[in-house]
C-alpha cells in the first residue's frame, strides 16, 4: 500500500468513525462538532433530537453528504454540509442553524465547527504562521510543542506547551496568524487544519489525560437566539490527514487548494498575473500615458492596475501619493473624481482592451467615511462610527444590493477585469457594539456570509472578472476568501519605498508553505529586489509622476529599464509555472542580513523545478550547497544556471545527496536556477558547481 493509499484509508476512517455514514446511526458524542443548546452540551442530545442523512452527490473526486440533526420540540435544526475527497486524504464541512419553528429558540452558543480528538505520540507540535501586519516578518513560519499535561497560555495568542492557542486579530482572518496550522502527532502522521472564515477566529490544541490531542476551532464567540425563518452559519473545516513527514503534508494542502479551492476564470483554473500598479490621482492622459509606454516598449505584463486615489471629489494634488492625500476620507464616494477622470472610467477602460491587457481598479467599499454620500443617503445600512469611520453592514440585503448594483455598473463601464477589494479597519469592534447579549455573533455572522454573496454575486455576473483581496495587504486569506479571489498585494509591508526584499523573501518563504497562489512586488530597477518577489505572478509598483513631469512620462521604469525589464519579465514567465508545485525550504526560515535565504519549487508532473537562493547584504559566506528535495533518484537532471548560462548533468540521487554548490559574490546577491529530467541517463559533463560574480 502507498502512502497516499494510506493517507485516503486514515480520511476514510476518520470520516466514518466521526461523521458515520448512511448505513450508520451517528455517535453523538463523537461528532466533530460542537454546541451548547439551553445550556446542554450537543453530546448529550437526550430524546429531544434526531439524526438523518442525505446523499446529496457523488463523484469520481468527492463525496458529498448531509447530516440534519432536528430538535423536533421547537424546531431547531442543524445541517452539516460534509465533502470527503476522494482524490485526496481530506474531509471539509460546514453547518447551518435554522430555526423551522414558530417561536424563538434558546440559546445556542458555544458553536465549534470542528472539536474532535487525534491519537498521538510523542513530540508533538503545531507549525503555523504569523498573518500579515505590515511587518518584516509577516506570514513567519511558528512552532509551538505541545507538552503532556494542561497549563494555561502564557500569552494571549499563542501558548507554548498545553494548550496552544491561535487566534485572529480584529475581525479579518489573517491579521494576527494565518487560519491555517498543522499539528504534527509525533508518529510520523499529522492532520492540516483549514478554519474558512473571513472573519475572527480562534482554535486551541491541547493534549488530554490519555495522550490524545484535541483540536477546537470556530468563531471567538457565540451565544444568539434565533428568530422563526432565522439561519447562521458556521466557519468551513478542513482537515488533510498526512504521513511521513511535514513537508510532504504542506505540499498535499498546496496541491488540493490548486485543485479544490482555486478560482476559476471563464471556467478555467486563475493563472496569477505580471501587473503595473500605479497611483490612482493622477490624469488620465498620465494613465494613458504609461499603458502607452508599455504597449510602445512591448513590456510582457498582464495587467494594468489603478490604485486608490481615482475616486471621490478630493482636491488634485500633482506630486498625490499614498501617504499625502486624502483619499482615504472619500471612501463612501464611489465615482470617478471629476478633476482627474472628467470622462469617467471608460477611456481607460478602452485603452486597457485595446492593449490586451487586464485592468485592475482598486476599491474600499466595506469602510465609509464620515460626511460621504452613503452617511447621508443611507445611515441606516451603517454599523458605528468608530472615530470617523462607519462600517457598510453587509449583513443587510439592501445594502448588500446597492453594494452590487454600484460596483457592477462600474466595472461593466471600465472593462474592469480584476475587482480589487482593500479593507483597512478592524471590523470586530463595529459587530460587537451591535450585539446585544443574546446575539453575541450574530452581526458577524451575516455580515461575513454577505461578503460571500457579494463576490459570489460578482463573480457571477461578470465570469471573466478575477478578484484581488487586499485588506490592508494579506489580512483576509482563509479558506474560503482564497477560493473567491487571490491576494495580489500580501502585505502593505511593501507600500513603503524602498522597503527590505528579504522581507519579501520571507513572504515567499512563510506563505508558500501554505499557499500556492499570490505576488510579490518590486518597487526598483534592482535584479536582487526582483527575483526577491519572484512568483506565479508578481507587481511592479511604480510612484506618482513628480511635479513638472510631461503628460505620460514613466517613472521609474523609463527607457533605461527597458532591456532590464526585458530580461527579468522574461525570466519571471520562464519561472512562474515552477510556482503552482511543491515547495521546499532549502534554508531554515530567517531575516538575517548576515545569512542567506534558499528554497526549491518543483513540479513533479513536469520534471521540473527552480532553485532560487539569495545572499543578504552582510553574509560573509559566498557559497552554500542546495540538496534538493523531491527528485527520482534513478533519473538524471540537466541544471541550468540562469545568469552565466553553465549547465551540467547530475543524477537525482546526487543532487539530493550531496547537491551542487551555488556562489554568489555580490552583496546583496542573487542565483536562479533552472532542471529538468532526463528520460535518458547520462554521465555529469561538468562539476557540480554554480559562481555568480
Amino acid at each position: 500500500m502507498t502512502t497516499r493509499d494510506t493517507e485516503l484509508k486514515a480520511a476514510d476512517d476518520w470520516m466514518r468513525a466521526g461523521f458515520g455514514d448512511v448505513t450508520q446511526e451517528v455517535a453523538w458524542s463523537r461528532l466533530p462538532l460542537s454546541f451548547r443548546y439551553s445550556g446542554a452540551p450537543m453530546s448529550d442530545p437526550g430524546t429531544d433530537w434526531q439524526a438523518d442523512w442525505l446523499v446529496s452527490e457523488e463523484t469520481p473526486e468527492k463525496r458529498r453528504r448531509r447530516l440534519t440533526l432536528s430538535e423536533t420540540a421547537a424546531g431547531m435544526i442543524c445541517r452539516c454540509e460534509v465533502t470527503q475527497f476522494l482524490d485526496f486524504p481530506a474531509v471539509e464541512w460546514a453547518a447551518q442553524f435554522e430555526n423551522t419553528g414558530a417561536v424563538e429558540t434558546e440559546v445556542l452558543s458555544d458553536l465549534l465547527p470542528l472539536e474532535a480528538a487525534f491519537a498521538a505520540g510523542s513530540p508533538c507540535r503545531v507549525h503555523f504562521a504569523r498573518g500579515s501586519e505590515c511587518r518584516r516578518d509577516d506570514f513567519a513560519p511558528q512552532i509551538a510543542p505541545l507538552g503532556p499535561t494542561l497549563e494555561e497560555p502564557q500569552a494571549p495568542y499563542i501558548g507554548s506547551g498545553n494548550p496552544v492557542c491561535l487566534q485572529s486579530l480584529g475581525g479579518r482572518s489573517s491579521c494576527g496568524m494565518l487560519p491555517f496550522f498543522n499539528v504534527d502527532l509525533g508518529t510520523n502522521k499529522g492532520i492540516l487544519v483549514a478554519v474558512g472564515w473571513t472573519g475572527d477566529w480562534a482554535a486551541r490544541i491541547w493534549r488530554e489525560e490519555n495522550g490524545a490531542v484535541r483540536i477546537q476551532a470556530g468563531m471567538k464567540q457565540t451565544h444568539l437566539r434565533l428568530q422563526p425563518g432565522e439561519s447562521v452559519r458556521t466557519p468551513r473545516i478542513l482537515l488533510l490527514f498526512w504521513e511521513g513527514n511535514r513537508t510532504r503534508g504542506q505540499n498535499l494542502l498546496r496541491q488540493f487548494i490548486l485543485k479544490h479551492h482555486t478560482p476559476r476564470r471563464n471556467g478555467q483554473p486563475l493563472q496569477a498575473p505580471v501587473s503595473m500598479a500605479v497611483w490612482g490621482e493622477n490624469r488620465t492622459e498620465r494613465q494613458i500615458g504609461k499603458l502607452r509606454w508599455l504597449v510602445e516598449n512591448k513590456i510582457p505584463v498582464d495587467n494594468f492596475w489603478i490604485d486608490a486615489g481615482w475616486h471621490g471629489d478630493g482636491a488634485y494634488k500633482d506630486d498625490s501619493t499614498v501617504f499625502n492625500s486624502e483619499w482615504g476620507k472619500h471612501v463612501g464616494n464611489w465615482w470617478p473624481n471629476p478633476v482627474t477622470y472628467p470622462h469617467g472610467l471608460r477611456p481607460i477602460g478602452d485603452a486597457v482592451d485595446e492593449a490586451g491587457l487586464d485592468f485592475t481598479l482598486w476599491f474600499e467599499p466595506e469602510r465609509v467615511f464620515k460626511g460621504t454620500e452613503l452617511t447621508r443617503e443611507h445611515p441606516e445600512w451603517l454599523l458605528g462610527p468608530i472615530g470617523e469611520n462607519y462600517l457598510l453592514n453587509l449583513g443587510i440585503p439592501e445594502a448588500r444590493h446597492y453594494l452590487t448594483e454600484m460596483i457592477s455598473a462600474l466595472i461593466t463601464e471600465g472593462h474592469i477585469t480584476c475587482y480589487r477589494q482593500d479593507f483597512n479597519t478592524d471590523p470586530a469592534p463595529f459587530w460587537q457594539s451591535n450585539d446585544d447579549a443574546d446575539s453575541v455573533g450574530m452581526t458577524e455572522i451575516q455580515y461575513i456570509t454577505g461578503l460571500y454573496a457579494f463576490w459570489d454575486e460578482l463573480l457571477a455576473r461578470h465570469p471573466s472578472l478575477f478578484i484581488d483581496n487586499c485588506s490592508s495587504g494579506g489580512r483576509r486569506i482563509d479558506l474560503e476568501s482564497i477560493s473567491r479571489s487571490i491576494p495580489l498585494w500580501r502585505s502593505d509591508y511593501q507600500c513603503f519605498p524602498g522597503f527590505d526584499p528579504a522581507g519579501m523573501q520571507g513572504q515567499t518563504h512563510g506563505l508558500s508553505l501554505w499557499l500556492p497562489l499570490s505576488t510579490g512586488a518590486c518597487d526598483r530597477q534592482d535584479t536582487y529586489a526582483f527575483r526577491s518577489a519572484l512568483g506565479p505572478g508578481m507587481v511592479l509598483c511604480t510612484p506618482p509622476n513628480p511635479a513638472g513631469v510631461p503628460e505620460g512620462f514613466m517613472t521609474p521604469w523609463d527607457t533605461f529599464a527597458v532591456d532590464w525589464l526585458h530580461e527579468r519579465l522574461n525570466e519571471q514567465k520562464r519561472a512562474a509555472p515552477f510556482f503552482y508545485g511543491d515547495f521546499y525550504p532549502l534554508l531554515t526560515y530567517n531575516l538575517a542580513d548576515d545569512q542567506w535565504a534558499a528554497w526549491q519549487f518543483d513540479r513533479p508532473d513536469l520534471g521540473k523545478g527552480i532553485v532560487q537562493a539569495f545572499r543578504r547584504p552582510e553574509s560573509p559566506f559566498d557559497h552554500m550547497d542546495a540538496r534538493l528535495q523531491g527528485l527520482d533518484p534513478a533519473a538524471f537532471y540537466e541544471v541550468e544556471d540562469e545568469d552565466s548560462g553553465w549547465g551540467s548533468i547530475i543524477s537525482g540521487e546526487d543532487l539530493m545527496a550531496a547537491g551542487f554548490t551555488i556562489t554568489i559574490d555580490e552583496r546583496p546577491g542573487s542565483s536562479l536556477v533552472f532542471y529538468r529530467r532526463f528520460r535518458d541517463q547520462k554521465e555529469p559533463k561538468s562539476t557540480p558547481e554554480i559562481h555568480h560574480q
